[in-house]
């Protein structure tokens, strides 16, 4: 038996024809415990099947990129904070000054 049906990386939720992917266990000689996910209501073509051990890794490493980008995304933030304390201290100095101004 070799049905690849493949829908994309990562642990897939719902087979393309809409149904919940349900977890089991290979009884076969060639994957003997192996789990997959497949669709939850038909087994056949066209419908998921993903071996869950790769499934697992491709989560991983889908995680570890969104990892990446929300650290690039917070050392932004702490650039753009560092640059409005800047400025903040700046605009506190001329009010401070004009108000010293002011009073002269």
């Amino acid at each position: 038996m070799d049905i690849k049906m493949e829908m994309g990386p990562g642990i897939l939720r719902r087979c393309p024809c809409g149904a919940l992917t349900v977890v089991l266990t290979s009884k076969t000689k060639e994957n003997p415990g192996r789990r997959f996910y497949r669709c939850g209501v038909v087994f056949g073509e066209n419908h998921l099947f993903k071996w869950a051990d790769e499934a697992i890794v491709e989560e991983i490493e889908a995680l570890a990129e969104k990892q990446v980008a929300i650290e690039n995304g917070m050392l932004e933030i702490k650039e753009q904070v560092i640059e409005f304390k800047k400025d903040l201290t700046e605009i506190v100095e001329v009010i401070a000054a004009s108000s010293k101004h002011l009073r002269k």
